[in-house]
């Protein structure tokens, strides 16, 4: 797959995400806070009673989609969609 297959393939991810026909991987405590899988690769604030997806919002970007293709690499859409 080249670069041009790649950025478009992250692109579709993207979308997917924000449109919200996928939705990140984590999971949610107690009181309702959701905390992500891949927490390491965003830079927010910690989810709280008063701001309970404020990691979900992170990992529905471009610069998320970006850093978990750089990170785990794919070969897929498919398998993008996966690690997310």
């Amino acid at each position: 797959m080249n670069e041009q297959e790649k950025k478009q393939v992250i692109k579709n991810v993207y979308i997917a995400l924000k449109n919200r026909d996928v939705n990140p991987s984590g999971i949610f405590d107690k009181v309702g806070r959701w905390y992500a899988e891949h927490g390491e690769l965003i830079n927010v604030r910690a989810p709280s009673r008063a701001w309970p997806y404020s990691q979900m919002q992170a990992c529905r970007t471009h610069k998320y989609v970006k850093a978990v293709a750089e990170k785990f690499g794919f070969e897929s859409e498919k398998e993008l969609l996966g690690l997310i």
